[in-house]
């Protein structure tokens, strides 16, 4: 999007959605605008075409010229799309429209059946699910593991190394809730972490149909400390920061106005340790890996740091924890798929909905898949009783579950913190002292105001921040504990000017928190 390039075409969307709109013009302009906005295309290449819903599909016409008489004025399109991975049906998208292509088009269908992710066996185990689904347009022609690969070993190197599964995926009984389903996923991943010397939480994945069967996998992670993110949580916006703030702020003032990778590990170190001062660390490392020892100019360096900044929030850092929805188009080496709700289907989505999504949810995983099943019937693992690629386990015989795993962790969005709430208040008064003496990890008590609003209080009992009216706490459920997740740096700048008579300070912070929920009696 930082491409001019990027922008010119952006333009060209923006200015067709106005064609098919009207805006007052008749045909022959609309077709004389056409003209002038593509000139110098000649193809257009749209990827996920299952996904398009009527929007999209009138607007890639338009700009191909499907309709137009004059060959000489259309575009050629080139479309890829897998109606098995046709997900999004609840949000308007439609296959119909990949199944349209031949006859609006014309074209030549080329079938990609070659699999380059996966092993042999979590192929064959999803064929297997897929298979039983109606209407498929490559229902006679299976995904095959690509042409380099066939002499593998159909499990691949886990094939040699487990010497449990022996790298067939794997049904795992998992009791009949959400919390013994956590445990035995975990204690299966964590097997299989024993027996890699390189393993990486950064590479794995737990995939749920939705997200509240997630919630005491995140509980379990926390209790026995490994890495572990949800996909619907992200840093709080990392150039705003306090520590990425204080960081910009001394290199904007220093002299001279080019830094080394010398003097920038220097100044890290000479930072206390924690999370977001860490993340500081990690990047000054990787741009040394780039440019080694020499000089960049500080303006340079600042720009660079606020790309990576917002690479760092799409990255993996721990084991990631996902809906199937947002697992789309990701991979991962190991892969736990959860049970739960896959037999429900939204209205406007078909029977065989759920199906695809945990097809989706299967061909994610490169290596090593295991499913869960609770202990009643689970319609889409039926034609993987009995598959040579499969390996049903018996139980996993746990000790006594903790009540930790019951708890709830929530770390709330901007959207959810009253950001503007200590600009509201004088520079002198005594929230913005409490606010600088916190770091990340300091506790925090938690009360609900006469007016409904959860405050955020320092062990001192001053209210340094408040959530928005927003903010919701899980049902049945009470706040147990919390502590400051991050500190972040606002201003009137950014605030939305509506807001400005209230505010009484150019610039502040603001305490985001991260909480713990356990269940009311």
């Amino acid at each position: 999007a930082e491409r001019p390039d990027d922008e010119m075409f952006r333009g060209v969307l923006r200015s067709a959605i106005e064609i098919l709109r009207g805006k007052g013009l008749l045909p022959e302009e609309a077709d004389a605008r056409r003209d002038r906005l593509l000139a110098g295309f000649r193809w257009i290449l749209v990827d996920e075409y299952q996904d398009i819903g009527s929007d999209e599909y009138e607007l890639i016409s338009a700009l191909a010229g499907r309709t137009l008489d004059d060959d000489q004025g259309k575009l050629s399109l080139f479309a890829v799309g897998d109606d098995d991975q046709n997900i999004y049906a609840f949000n308007g998208a439609s296959v119909k429209y990949i199944r349209r292509f031949e006859s609006d088009y014309g074209p030549k269908p080329a079938y990609l059946t070659q699999n380059y992710r996966s092993t042999r066996n979590i192929i064959d185990a999803a064929n297997a699910v897929i298979e039983s689904a109606r209407e498929r347009m490559k229902g006679d022609r299976p995904i095959r593991i690509n042409r380099a690969r066939e002499r593998e070993p159909r499990g691949g190197e886990w094939e040699g190394l487990d010497p449990v599964a022996g790298g067939r995926v794997q049904i795992l009984p998992a009791a009949s809730d959400p919390v013994g389903q956590a445990r035995t996923v975990m204690r299966e991943l964590q097997r299989l972490a024993e027996l890699d010397k390189n393993w990486e939480w950064s590479n794995c994945a737990v995939i749920a149909r939705e997200w509240e069967y997630l919630a005491p996998v995140r509980a379990y992670c926390e209790i026995h400390k490994i890495p572990a993110q949800m996909g619907n949580e992200e840093i709080p916006g990392f150039w705003k920061l306090r520590e990425t703030a204080q960081f910009v702020k001394w290199l904007r003032e220093r002299d001279p106005r080019v830094v080394d990778s010398t003097v920038l590990r220097e100044r890290m170190y000479e930072c206390a340790s924690g999370p977001w001062h860490d993340l500081l660390r990690q990047a000054v490392e990787e741009h040394s890996l780039e440019i080694g020892e020499s000089e960049t100019p500080v303006g340079h360096f600042i720009e660079w740091l606020a790309e990576w900044g917002r690479e760092v929030r799409r990255r993996q850092n721990g084991l990631l924890l996902l809906t199937a929805h947002r697992a789309k188009g990701l991979e991962f080496d190991h892969v736990a798929v959860l049970d739960g709700g896959w037999n429900r289907f939204g209205m406007d989505e078909d029977s065989d909905a759920p199906r695809r999504l945990y097809y989706v949810a299967m061909t994610r995983a490169r290596k090593t898949l295991a499913l869960a099943r609770f202990d009643r019937p689970q319609r889409l693992q039926e034609s993987l009783l009995g598959n040579s690629a499969v390996l049903r386990r018996e139980p996993y015989e746990l000790p006594p579950a903790s009540a930790a795993l019951e708890y709830r962790h929530v770390q709330p969005e901007l959207k959810d913190v009253d950001l503007g709430f200590p600009g509201r208040l004088k520079d002198r008064h005594p929230i913005h002292r409490a606010i600088a003496g916190l770091s990340a990890g300091d506790s925090l008590n938690v009360r609900v105001s006469d007016s409904e609003r959860w405050e955020l209080l320092d062990s001192a009992g001053v209210v340094v921040g408040r959530l928005a009216k927003g903010f919701k706490p899980p049902r049945g459920m009470r706040c147990r504990s919390a502590e400051v997740f991050a500190v972040v740096a606002w201003s009137r700048e950014a605030s939305d000017p509506k807001y400005h008579d209230s505010i009484k300070c150019e610039s502040w912070e603001v305490v985001v928190p991260e909480l713990v929920f356990e269940r009311i009696p």
